[in-house]
C-alpha cells in the first residue's frame, strides 16, 4: 500500500495514535508539542560514546531483530500488519528467509505474514520501522515524504536456541563462532549487499542502525548460563556484531549501531525445582549488561504483553500474541527515536526504561526507592498489569531469599506509596534486620500457580510511568492502548541513609 493510499485500518496503526494526543498535526504548526516530553534531555544516562559514535543518519538503514522465539514471531499468527505504507522493505522471501538465497534476492515492502523460515507470523518488524516514521513526523515536524531516512528490516532469530548458538566465541580473532552467528551473517551479506546496489543507482548511502534483542527463554528453563555469564556473553555479543560485521560489511560506517533488549519474561512457571523459580537470572543479566554498556539499552520489560496459554503443548507460557509482537514493535521504535537524539547530540544515551536506581533506608521501617523515570511520574496500577504482592517488590538476604516479618508471615512489606514523582516508600511491619540486604522487583510471587505469564499472571510489576498518557498504541482492534513504561525487572543493594 502507498503512501497516498486512503485505506484506514493500516494507517490508523500509529497515526491515529499520535494524532489523538495532538502529535502529527500540532507537530506541523506548533513544534514539539504533548509528545516532546517524552523525549527530553536523557536521564539515568551511562558513559558517552566517543566522538566518532555520533550517529551519521543514511538514506537506508538496517534495523535488525534478533534473538530466538519471540523475535522470528512464534505465536504471531495470523499476522496483522499486512499493507505498506511507507518505503520500508525487507527481503522478497520475508522477514524470515532463513539461510536460502533466492529468498534473499532482491528488496520487497516491509509487510508480515504467515510463513517463511520458521513458524511465525506477526513479528514487529514493521511496526519498528514504521513507528520510526511516525515518531519522526511527530516530533521534528517532518513528514514521511521529506523525512531522509528509509529502513529495511528482517530478524537474525532463530528459535529455541541459548545465548552460546548465536555468539561468535569471546576470543576476539575468533571469526567463526557458533551456527547462529554463521547464519546470521549470510542474511546480513545479503541485505547488505542489496542496500548498496540500491545505493549505488540512486545515489544515497547505507548504514546499520540498530538491532533488537528478544532472547533468554532457553538460556532460563536449560540453565545453561548464570547470570554473570549469560551477561558477559551478551555484552561479548554486542560487541563482535560491531567488530566482526558491521566494521567488516560497512567499513564506510564509523559509529557503533544502537543495541536494544526487550527484557524476557522471567516465568516463574519453570516449578519450584528451578533456578528460574522466584529468581529470574537471565532478566536480571540482561539489565547487567545494559548498565554496564556505552551501546545497549533495555527498552521494556516483556512481562506486560499477553502471552499464549501453551499448556496444551505441555510447556510454560513462552511465546507473546501477534498483538503483543505488533506493540513490542513500537516499543523499539520509541527507544530507538530517543537514542538517536542522544548519540547525535553527542551525549550519553538515556535509559529509556523505567528502572530502580537505590533503595536508601530511611528508618527502621522505612525504606525509599529512587527510579528512572522516563516520563511524567511513577504510578501504581493495577489495572492492566493484574495486581501482584507488593506491586512485585520484596526484601531479600544475601542469598535471595525473600526477608520475612516473622516466623508466621513471610512478606515483610506493609505499605506501598508515591512520595515524589521519582520516589516510592515502602513502609514495613516490622524493623528492619540486619540480614536484609537488597530490593528485589518483578521476581514472582512463590504463592502463585505456576504455568502462567505475562501480565496477568507470574513475575510481574504494577509499578509504571505516565508516558502513555501523551503516547497512545492503536492495537489491531482500533482500541487505544497507553505506551506507559512499566519497571524492569531488577534489584539494587540496600543502602543506609540518616536513621
Amino acid at each position: 500500500m502507498k503512501e497516498d493510499d486512503s485505506s484506514r485500518p493500516r494507517r490508523d496503526f500509529l497515526r491515529q495514535s499520535l494524532a489523538a494526543v495532538g502529535g502529527i498535526g500540532l507537530a506541523s504548526t506548533t513544534g514539539l508539542t504533548g509528545l516532546a516530553a517524552l523525549f527530553s534531555e536523557p536521564a539515568g544516562a551511562a558513559a558517552a560514546p566517543l566522538p566518532s559514535d555520533v550517529i551519521v543518519r543514511a538514506r537506508r538503514e538496517l534495523i535488525m531483530f534478533h534473538g530466538q522465539s519471540n523475535a522470528v514471531g512464534t505465536g504471531g499468527r495470523p499476522a496483522l500488519t499486512l499493507q505498506e505504507i511507507y518505503a520500508n522493505v525487507t527481503f522478497n522471501g520475508g522477514v524470515r528467509p532463513g539461510t536460502d538465497p533466492a529468498a534473499m534476492a532482491s528488496f520487497a515492502p516491509l509487510v508480515e505474514y504467515d510463513g517463511g523460515h520458521g513458524t511465525g507470523g506477526e513479528v514487529g518488524t514493521n511496526a519498528c520501522a514504521d513507528g520510526l516514521v511516525e515518531y519522526t513526523a511527530a516530533l521534528t515536524g517532518v513528514p514521511f515524504l521529506a523525512q531522509y531516512s528509509r529502513y529495511s528490516a528482517f530478524t537474525g532469530a532463530e528459535g529455541g536456541r541459548p545465548i552460546g548458538y548465536f555468539s561468535s566465541a569471546l576470543a576476539a580473532n575468533n571469526l567463526s563462532g557458533y551456527q547462529g552467528w554463521k547464519d546470521n551473517q549470510i542474511r546480513l551479506q545479503y541485505m547488505v549487499a542489496l542496500m548498496r546496489a540500491e545505493a549505488a543507482t540512486s545515489g544515497g548511502n547505507i548504514g546499520w542502525l540498530a538491532t533488537t534483542w528478544q532472547q533468554g527463554e532457553a538460556d532460563s528453563t536449560g540453565l545453561s548460563e548464570t547470570r554473570k555469564t549469560y551477561a558477559s556473553k551478551l555484552k561479548a555479543l554486542e560487541a563482535a556484531h560491531w567488530t566482526k560485521l558491521c566494521q567488516v560489511m560497512l567499513p564506510e560506517q564509523a559509529w557503533r549501531p544502537l543495541w536494544l533488549v526487550g527484557q524476557v519474561c522471567s516465568h516463574n512457571s519453570y516449578g519450584a525445582t528451578s533456578m528460574a523459580f522466584c529468581n529470574p537470572f537471565i532478566a536480571l543479566a540482561q539489565r547487567d549488561a545494559c548498565l554496564a554498556s556505552t551501546y545497549m539499552r533495555m527498552a521494556n520489560p516483556q512481562y506486560m504483553f499477553d502471552y499464549f496459554d501453551e499448556s496444551a503443548q505441555k510447556q510454560p507460557m513462552l511465546h507473546l500474541t501477534n498483538e503483543s509482537h505488533r506493540w513490542q514493535g513500537r516499543y523499539f521504535a520509541r527507544a530507538i527515536f530517543q537514542l538517536i537524539q542522544d548519540r547525535q547530540a553527542g551525549l550519553p544515551m538515556r535509559n529509556p526504561a523505567l528502572d530502580m536506581v537505590s533503595a536508601t533506608i530511611t528508618s527502621p521501617r522505612t525504606i525509599n526507592v529512587v527510579f528512572n523515570v522516563p516520563a511524567g511520574i511513577l504510578v501504581l496500577d493495577g489495572s492492566w498489569v493484574a495486581f501482584t504482592r507488593n506491586y512485585g517488590l520484596d526484601i531479600r538476604d544475601v542469598n535471595n531469599a525473600i526477608v520475612p516479618a516473622s516466623a508466621t508471615d513471610n512478606n515483610l512489606i506493609a505499605g506501598v506509596m508515591v512520595i515524589a514523582a521519582n520516589t516510592l516508600q515502602i513502609v514495613l511491619k516490622a524493623d528492619l534486620p540486619a540480614t536484609a540486604a537488597k530490593l528485589s522487583l518483578g521476581w514472582g510471587d512463590p504463592a502463585e500457580p505456576a504455568g502462567k505469564a505475562g501480565r496477568l499472571a507470574g513475575p510481574r510489576s504494577n509499578i509504571r510511568d505516565t508516558a502513555g498518557d501523551i503516547d497512545l498504541y492503536v492495537a489491531s482492534d482500533h482500541s487505544l492502548r497507553p505506551m506507559h513504561n512499566y519497571a524492569l525487572v531488577g534489584d539494587v543493594a540496600l543502602t543506609r541513609g540518616v536513621v
